[in-house]
């Protein structure tokens, strides 16, 4: 008997038939119908050259021409079960994801409770800073931020473009580019002056205007929610708080995107892969918010 031609899903069908005896049975098992698997089994039977199953009555009963088919099947699909065990334990274990803390207010907290339902298996350890030594050093397995294209060991993923805008306080008077520079500001101070919108601040004659200055863009939101003046934010944060509103169109001079990065070495590690896809797929659905297309009015 002749099955080199033969694609799993062809095992599958013989072995659905003999087990039930039933094409109905076996359709509905499969999710396909009466039809289609009366033909596959005539198109398989005329692949091995052989018939391999009585047709009767009391339903289809395997031919001593199947037993062999029949027995290479469940030969198959045992190793199959022993791959997606052996898959399912190598995902196990502890991941460390390391990310900026602009990301934690409203963006790691939906994704990482996604990984726990997909991933119940993977323990994550979320470690907070904006310096990307820990990772180059392999003492985090995943890293969520901002930036260009990944050098050296490192290997990543684009997930989406991340925009930024100029924020008020939603009370705030109307803001015009004729008295941006009569505006009491708070900026970023220097240790983010290799930020684009940082550098156009300081251009601009901006910072002189700064209220205040301070070493996180978070912290530069949450003053200005309390109403002490204006500043540049990335959409994902300004856009998400209920106290700000936008006061400019998009600032696409300073767009920057969004990487998923993790060490060349881990290329291919089970719990990695895995949570790359599950971080990507989280991310992708925000996509509008660092995009800048949820802004209120």
């Amino acid at each position: 008997m002749n099955t080199q031609h033969l694609a799993w899903n062809d095992f599958q069908v013989v072995l659905a038939v003999a087990r039930h005896g039933s094409l109905s049975k076996a359709a509905e098992m499969l999710g396909s119908s009466h039809p289609t698997l009366f033909r596959r089994i005539r198109d398989i039977e005329v692949a091995v050259g052989a018939t391999l199953f009585e047709r009767s009555r009391q339903g289809y009963r395997p031919t001593e021409a199947a037993a062999a088919l029949l027995a290479l099947a469940e030969e198959f699909e045992q190793r199959l079960k022993e791959l997606d065990r052996d898959s399912a334990l190598a995902a196990q274990g502890r991941l460390t994801l390391t990310t900026t803390e602009t990301m934690v207010p409203g963006i790691v907290p939906p994704l990482l409770a996604q990984c726990r339902r997909d991933l119940p298996q993977v323990s994550i350890n979320l470690v907070v800073e904006e310096r990307l030594a820990n990772i180059r050093q392999r003492e985090a397995d995943i890293a969520l931020r901002a930036g260009g294209e990944p050098d050296g060991d490192l290997i990543g993923r684009v997930v989406c473009n991340i925009e930024v805008a100029i924020y008020a306080p939603r009370d705030w008077p109307a803001i015009s580019d004729d008295n941006l520079h009569r505006q009491t500001w708070i900026t970023v101070d220097d240790t983010l002056a290799h930020l684009a919108s940082s550098r156009w601040l300081q251009s601009q004659g901006l910072m002189r205007r700064a209220a205040v200055r301070c070493s996180s863009t978070l912290a530069v939101a949450r003053l200005l929610e309390t109403g002490l003046g204006i500043g540049i934010l990335p959409c994902y944060l300004g856009d998400a708080s209920p106290h700000l509103r936008r006061v400019s169109p998009l600032l696409t001079d300073f767009r920057s995107q969004l990487w998923l990065l993790t060490p060349r070495q881990l290329r291919g590690v089970p719990r990695v892969s895995a949570a790359l896809e599950c971080l990507t797929a989280g991310l992708r659905e925000m996509a509008d918010l660092f995009e800048g297309r949820r802004a209120k009015g």
